[in-house]
This record gives structure tokens, sequence and C-alpha cells, in this order.
């Protein structure tokens, strides 16, 4: 089945964004997708349960990079608990896309190792 990539999610991999390192990161967390080899480590800075600074490294394909940008962006300022209760469905409306159930797992990267 071919995968139908919305504008957003081109834009988000070929150009992510908060990736690297933060140096003031308060919490670090990394993820696996086995299944196809995705990976993310997450930089954390969070003050009294909120998401004040973040970044990320990822090395995946075109949904997991995407995904990864695209909740990165809307998780700044937000409370920890509050991110880690998206779905598949709200970063479906993030990417301006269904996913796939196959891409699922992809698309969940980020929060997955939020969970950690």
């Amino acid at each position: 089945m071919k995968q139908n990539y919305s504008e957003t999610i081109k834009d988000h991999y070929h150009h992510p964004r908060n990736t690297g390192k933060i140096s003031d990161y308060t919490h670090t967390a990394e993820q696996i997708n086995a299944l196809c080899g995705d990976e993310i480590r997450i930089y954390l800075k969070i003050v009294n349960s909120k998401i004040e600074n973040l970044s990320y490294e990822a090395r995946g394909c075109m949904i997991a990079v995407a995904a990864a940008s695209v909740v990165s962006e809307y998780a700044r300022g937000k409370k920890l608990e509050e991110i880690k209760k998206l779905r598949v469905a709200n970063i479906a409306t993030l990417l301006e896309v269904p996913i796939s159930p196959a891409r699922q797992q992809c698309a969940l990267l980020f929060i997955r190792a939020l969970q950690n």
C-alpha cells in the first residue's frame, strides 16, 4: 500500500524542529522500534511537571522523524502528563494525514520515549 505524505510530513522530515541535544536537560530517554529500526533519544527540561524545553535526536523513517518534530513543537510549555496521553489520532491531526496501522509505532516513537 502506498503511503501518502502530507506537506507537513515532508516539511518536518526535511527540516525537523528541535533536533540536537539541549545542554540544560533534566531528563532523557530513548526508544527503538525493533520492527523497523527507528531510533529516538529525547532531552527534556522539566520544571514543575511542565516541559520547559526539549530536543531530540532521531534516525528513522519519514513518519518517525516528522512525528517527533511536530510533537516536539506541540509539547513545549505543556504538562508532561498531557503529552504522554497523546495517541495516534492526535499525531495524525498534527501531521495532517491518517496513520496506517503498519506505521503507528513509527508515529508513536517520541511518545513511547516520553513514557519511559
